[in-house]
């Protein structure tokens, strides 16, 4: 039988904040080895959600090039993942009540890579942006299930995980922006797009050794008498605040490289400068977690964030050439987007207690935020083929970055309770 003390032990370790003890009948241990794994398969998962996408950016020109389309036409290869992330949001939830959530992980890992193998045969445009829908609904059914998993099975450490995760995100975005002209120049273009699949079977083993044992059971606190999500306003939102800002980060991955292009710099020049600023995003999307952890109340950091990113916008548009100024409007959108992303995901997940709701806020949220981030590619698309400039893209997403600013005002903790119910 536990003694007092181990019982005292383990009360303490289960309810302090940041801890990630082993309780046993003897005490607790150091941090073990599940969670360890844990960090590592989501942040392995995390590495293979936007590769895919980022990739396209730097070698737009060489796919425009040869296979003659538009940039209207071109910005279909980052507009359609995300409206089928968007799409695939919607139903995420209710196939992970239904099967089993180990299986969902892994079939939507062969699925990102298998499309992106497919592109090692892109010789036309249609059998590329099949390769995009299928990325894009695979993409979707991990980012359904992760803010759930993180809640219910890192309830303590919810902030750093979700910075892990996140910044596993962005950081294969970054990473596939920097390489992805390496591979083109061993293979082509098409190896550019495709190489990425290598990252898969690596995340394949590791959830299949080992992601059915650390997958917690979610639990669903309240019954389906909960008001649907689409009859309350906070919902709402929250999905055009996250939407705002992913349409920020697309923008950003899909146009930064072309935009400084067409005002001169080489393709080596505009790809360290994506580089630059995605690596930012990395770093800003861990720490700016880390950094909110000790309050719910995250509308200062969301204010700093915001606020950098409109900058940043406003100077693309106005002042965009020198070395100098597009360093600093890349630091500004590098640093305020990477955490804007992270903080973009957190918000929603503290709304609710209840993890299997706040899977249900996640799904609403991305789903529609997604769409709203494919739209803003599009239309960022159109109007350079109209006017010659991404300059209006630009100014518009200042326009929904100063919307944000409102939006984040808004989001005061003490009144979470009454908003999603």
């Amino acid at each position: 039988m536990a003694s007092p003390l181990s019982i005292s032990a383990a009360a303490f370790a289960i309810h302090s904040p940041g801890s990630v003890m082993k309780v046993t009948e003897a005490g607790f241990e150091q941090p073990t080895a599940r969670y360890l794994w844990l960090y590592v398969l989501i942040v392995w998962v995390g590495l293979n959600l936007r590769p895919s996408i980022a990739a396209v950016g730097p070698l737009l020109d060489r796919i425009q090039n040869e296979l003659s389309v538009s940039y209207t036409t071109a910005s279909l290869l980052t507009t359609l993942p995300f409206l089928a992330m968007g799409l695939a949001c919607f139903q995420g939830m209710q196939l992970i009540r239904r099967w089993d959530r180990h299986r969902i992980v892994m079939g939507s890992l062969t699925l990102i890579g298998l499309a992106s193998l497919v592109r090692l045969g892109g010789d036309s445009f249609m059998l590329l942006a099949l390769s995009a829908i299928a990325i894009g609904a695979g993409i979707a059914l991990i980012q359904a299930l992760m803010p759930a998993l993180i809640k219910v099975t890192l309830p303590n450490t919810v902030e750093t995980a979700t910075g892990l995760y996140i910044g596993a995100i962005i950081g294969g975005g970054a990473l596939a922006s920097g390489l992805a002209p390496w591979f083109a120049s061993m293979g082509g273009w098409r190896l550019g797009l495709a190489g990425w699949a290598i990252l898969v079977p690596v995340a394949l083993l590791l959830w299949h050794r080992l992601g059915s044992q650390m997958l917690t059971p979610v639990p669903r606190e309240r019954s389906a008498e909960a008001t649907p999500l689409s009859r309350i306003p906070r919902a709402w939102t929250l999905a055009l605040f996250f939407g705002f800002g992913t349409a920020g980060y697309a923008c950003v991955m899909a146009w930064l490289p072309p935009y400084y292009l067409a005002l001169g710099w080489s393709a080596g020049d505009a790809g360290l400068l994506l580089g630059y600023v995605t690596l930012l995003q990395v770093i800003a999307s861990v720490g700016a977690p880390f950094l909110v952890r000790y309050s719910l109340d995250r509308r200062r950091a969301l204010y700093l964030t915001v606020g950098m990113s409109l900058i940043g916008f406003i100077g693309l548009c106005f002042k965009p050439d020198g070395v100098a100024f597009a360093v600093l409007w890349g630091t500004l959108l590098g640093l305020g987007i990477g955490a804007l992303f992270s903080l973009s995901v957190l918000v929603p997940m503290d709304h609710h207690r209840d993890p299997a709701r706040v899977g249900d806020l996640a799904a609403f949220v991305q789903g529609h935020g997604y769409l709203v981030a494919g739209a803003a590619t599009l239309l960022s698309g159109m109007a350079r083929d109209m006017l010659s400039s991404f300059a209006t893209a630009w100014m518009a997403l200042a326009v929904l970055f100063a919307a944000m600013l409102v939006m984040s005002w808004r989001f005061d903790p003490h009144y979470y309770p009454r908003h999603i119910d």
